[in-house]
């Protein structure tokens, strides 16, 4: 994992305002809702970890913690 001083060169990174981030984790809530609608056979698995994954990522993001890339 790449921490802010490795990546940015500071520990002083500022964070992602709180407004953006829930814009998008609601949308990340509306389509994760959407793909495990269907019948479990019928779902998406790898969508739907992609969608977690993000939902997790930007999560971290809103709260200044560290991420992986």
């Amino acid at each position: 994992m790449l921490t802010n001083l490795k990546l940015y060169g500071t520990e002083d990174v500022p964070k992602i305002p709180k407004e953006i981030v829930d814009v998008r984790l609601e949308l990340l809530n509306k389509h994760l809702d959407k793909l495990l609608s269907v019948h479990f056979m019928e779902q998406d698995n790898n969508t739907i970890s992609e969608v977690l994954k993000a939902k997790a990522h930007w999560a971290k993001l809103r709260d200044g913690e560290d991420v992986t890339l």
